[in-house]
């Protein structure tokens, strides 16, 4: 943000130093590429030039003045010295200024050790002050939303975290409030801080007035080991910092260089969903159901109970009566043994897909992030990028910001970006709203099988150059699929003889009782999948379980067997994100005793079923040839098999009767939602979606209710009561949406399109009575 490369050079000097740096470039730029650190405080290279702070003052051959080099750009014979008793004066003199008022406790700042006052106190302060007047005092711990605590006595007022929250999420929430040393950052509306990229701010602080409630007061940073991995809570795979002290992850960090992927940002889930693993609720040992109750065995005893299980039913009933689901949340090595274990005993019921996605890699015509930024249209198709993939979304927002894109979203079932967008029903009208657009973007949820299809035939049709992504349900779903996790291919996409059946068809079939044994890895389709009684029924009747996971989720308490697995910060590996780069992962902490990852426990089941497994290097080497296959495909394609049904919607409708009341439902997406870490992070409680109804304004007029009110759904047996309404002016009417994954109120209690009937609560109309 700081220039814009044209091409053009100019040569200047600084401290001595020749330079040939494009013209444009600011000189705190161009001091970097010498290796010289000029101070800053408001500047930042994101957020580029804001001229507040003062503290980079230089000086410049010809002028008279002192000058900012966080504003000047650099001309050609330029003479820079960035040292000397004019400039170390004049940041003195700077220094002295914004510590009149700030409180000297960096022993017990959060800040302490890597606070940027703290050094350049050091560096360019006086040891005498000239200022006899007492300190201003402000308050202190001031709650500014479920994750910052602002303390505003230490607040310098560089402003940068107002500006992030302007120029780079778009959200400006943040202002300054007051005037002169009264100076203070709040909210805008007096609302608290929220949105889902909060946790930025406390990175951008150059002091110790901007805080992380969970790392308030835990940690200094000398104390801390870091480790360099990917976050896996969403299929961007944003680079991050994971800094542990005495065993326990404490927080993670942006990495500032990983500008490829994450731009230097993070989101507030992949910065603060750590406290899981440390939950009492963790699995530690291996859970075996008998007469109805679990009890703990050992790993043998596990292993061995389950290898008998497939031997007994690949006996009795074949290859075909055994079925494995998951793997979009498992490391590509692990993903990759799972498959070539399973596939060496005959079995080819094998599918990563365990909720509503149907597709995640989108084919050669998939873009990289950079190029999402440079596209002059971009088309939304399904769940919010912002819910799935946020940083991911923050690409969108700044291609819309700061390069003029089109943002269309077709049918969008969630509330209006921060952003310019125009929202339409079809894709007709999404194509006469890109107009002659030259450069598409797609970013698909990929569930709408159909209507991706008929996206992309629009966009090829207008001979557009496109570029198409998937945002994933799971962190390493395009992983998954590239390993070979998918009942038609195998690693690389590669076709197989015969191919097994889907996730879908293998729920029909085990509801039937034809299959004998399930195993499920890191998925909870009981939850997630958009059809919970057909998953219901289907855990029923399979005679043997296998669970492996975290905690006891919705899926795993169904099971017969439950193995508790290791989590990506416990493991090394890979994954696959949602661009098709191959990203490390390092292990950040140990796992807990008695827990094992799932290359260990397929190793394990391996050796118990005497299935020779390749060697580590040979896995790796297929890993990387894996991941560098790239098929034609298109969104849709038909490798992909069947789409996710469900029961006949339209006898459903026919039973429940059409009336007033009666709305069709739908599900959205929310960021903050699930049956694992998310549930067992007690850390995150104020960020949990809590499940509402959200209503058109018409269906709300006709239903009698306003935001606030309570509502119950109902569908013969199946009911959801009690439920919040949040009336939606940008929703259409007749239909009412609920968000998904949300354990205690689960949304796949219904079908998606499924129409309800809705009536006010039975206790908000017993009050009234």
């Amino acid at each position: 943000m700081a220039h814009q490369d044209s091409g053009e050079k100019v040569t200047v000097t600084i401290d001595g130093i020749p330079l040939q740096v494009p013209k444009g470039t600011l000189l705190v730029e161009a001091a970097k590429l010498a290796g010289i650190e000029i101070p800053v405080y408001c500047y930042h290279t994101k957020l580029g030039p804001a001229g507040l702070c003062r503290i980079c003052l230089v000086e410049i051959e010809g002028m008279p003045k002192l000058q900012i080099a966080c504003n000047t750009p650099v001309t050609d014979g330029m003479v820079v010295r960035t040292q000397g008793d004019k400039v170390t004066t004049g940041r003195a003199t700077v220094l002295e200024l914004f510590l009149v008022n700030h409180p000297l406790d960096c022993p017990i700042c959060d800040k302490g050790g890597e606070c940027d006052l703290q050094d350049y106190a050091m560096a360019y302060g006086r040891g005498t002050s000239d200022l006899a007047d007492p300190k201003e005092r402000k308050p202190k711990a001031v709650d500014l939303g479920p994750t910052i605590v602002l303390d505003e006595e230490r607040c310098i007022v560089c402003q940068r975290c107002v500006r992030f929250d302007a120029l780079i999420p778009g959200e400006r929430r943040l202002v300054v409030k007051e005037r002169g040393h009264r100076d203070i950052i709040a909210t805008a509306t007096g609302e608290p801080y929220r949105h889902h990229f909060t946790g930025n701010v406390t990175e951008l602080c150059p002091v110790g007035a901007l805080t992380s409630k969970t790392y308030r007061f835990l940690s200094r940073p000398w104390d801390l080991q870091r480790t360099e991995t990917s976050c896996v809570h969403c299929s961007v795979g944003c680079r991050q910092y994971a800094d542990v002290r005495y065993g326990t992850l404490l927080r993670t960090m942006s990495v500032p260089g990983d500008d490829a992927i994450s731009d230097g940002w993070l989101c507030d889930r992949g910065r603060y969903n750590i406290g899981f693993l440390s939950a009492r609720e963790r699995l530690t040992q291996p859970l075996h159901r008998r007469d109805g109750a679990f009890v703990a065995i050992d790993w043998e005893e596990a292993l061995s109970l389950w290898a008998d299980a497939l031997r007994a039913v690949l006996k009795e009933k074949g290859a075909a009566g055994v079925g494995v689901i998951g793997g979009g949340r498992l490391l590509n090595e692990e993903a990759y043994l799972l498959q070539h274990l399973f596939r060496s005993l005959g079995i080819r019921n094998i599918d990563w897909r365990a909720g509503r996605q149907r597709q995640a890699t989108p084919g050669n015509d998939g873009g990289d992030l950079a190029a999402l930024e440079r596209a002059q249209a971009i088309v939304v198709l399904g769940a919010s990028p912002g819910e799935r993939a946020p940083v991911l979304d923050l690409r969108i927002r700044k291609a819309v910001m700061r390069n003029g894109a089109r943002l269309v979203r077709i049918a969008p079932l969630e509330a209006p970006p921060p952003i310019p967008a125009t929202d339409v029903a079809t894709v007709e009208e999404a194509m006469a709203a890109i107009g002659g657009a030259g450069r598409i973007a797609i970013v698909w949820d990929g569930v709408d099988v159909e209507l991706a299809r008929r996206l992309v035939a629009a966009c090829d049709a207008q001979g557009a150059e496109r570029f198409t992504y998937i945002t994933g349900e799971q962190g390493n779903a395009r992983g998954a699929e590239a390993m070979g996790m998918l009942p038609s291919s195998g690693p690389g996409y590669a076709s197989l003889p015969e191919g097994g059946l889907s996730t879908d068809a293998m729920l029909r079939a085990a509801a039937d009782g034809a299959i004998g044994a399930l195993a499920i890895f890191g998925a909870n389709p009981l939850l997630r999948y958009p059809d919970a009684a057909l998953v219901r029924a289907a855990l029923e009747r399979v005679p043997f379980v296998a669970v492996a996971d975290l905690f006891l989720t919705e899926t795993a308490r169904q099971a017969t067997l439950v193995l508790p697995a290791a989590h990506a910060y416990e493991k090394r590996g890979t994954i696959i994100n949602a661009t098709g780069s191959l990203l490390p992962v390092e292990p950040a902490v140990a796992a807990p005793d008695g827990v094992l990852s799932d290359l260990e426990i397929a190793i394990g089941l391996a050796q118990q079923l005497g299935v020779a497994l390749p060697s580590e290097e040979e896995v790796h080497r297929a890993v990387v040839a894996a991941a560098a296959a790239m098929p034609e495909l298109t969104l849709g394609d038909v490798l992909f098999g069947d789409a996710a049904r469900a029961r006949d919607v339209a006898a459903d409708d026919r039973r429940n009767g059409e009336s007033a009341a009666a709305i069709r439902l739908a599900v959205e997406t929310a960021l903050f939602t699930g049956g694992g870490t998310c549930a067992h992070d007690e850390r995150l409680a104020a960020l949990r979606a809590r499940q509402r109804v959200r209503l058109a304004v018409d269906d709300a007029r006709v239903l009698g209710v306003r935001d606030g009110d309570r509502v119950d759904i109902v569908v013969g047996e199946r009911a959801l009561r009690d439920l919040p309404v949040a009336v939606d002016a940008s929703l259409r009417a007749g239909t009412a949406v609920l968000i998904d994954g949300i354990p205690d109120r689960p949304a796949n209690l219904f079908l998606p399109g499924e129409v309800v009937q809705m009536t006010r609560a039975r206790a908000a109309v017993a009050v009234e009575a």
